[in-house]
């Protein structure tokens, strides 16, 4: 009993996972790339005091080459937010 409980849950989760995964079908590997050149223009016409936004530009990075688009796009975003740039 135990183990179907389990089972049931684990499969629930992967069902939830995928919905949100298909729901954000537009943050791709690609607009993950684009996003973080924005964000790397961004920043080269800023002053060295912009360590929040480098912050959210490496994980926004990290979790691009990771596959984590949406949450890529989150940082990246995060990041132009910290610059004031309105996306």
């Amino acid at each position: 009993m135990r183990f179907t409980k389990s089972s049931v849950f684990a499969l629930a989760l992967c069902v939830v996972g995928t919905s949100a995964a298909l729901a954000n079908e537009k943050d791709t590997q690609a607009a993950c790339m684009a996003a973080g050149s924005q964000v790397s223009t961004a920043l080269s016409g800023t002053p060295q005091n912009a360590d929040e936004a480098r912050h959210e530009k490496k994980l926004g990075f990290e979790a691009c080459n990771a596959g984590f688009y949406h949450q890529g796009m989150v940082h990246y975003a995060r990041a132009m937010e910290l610059l004031g740039v309105k996306g």
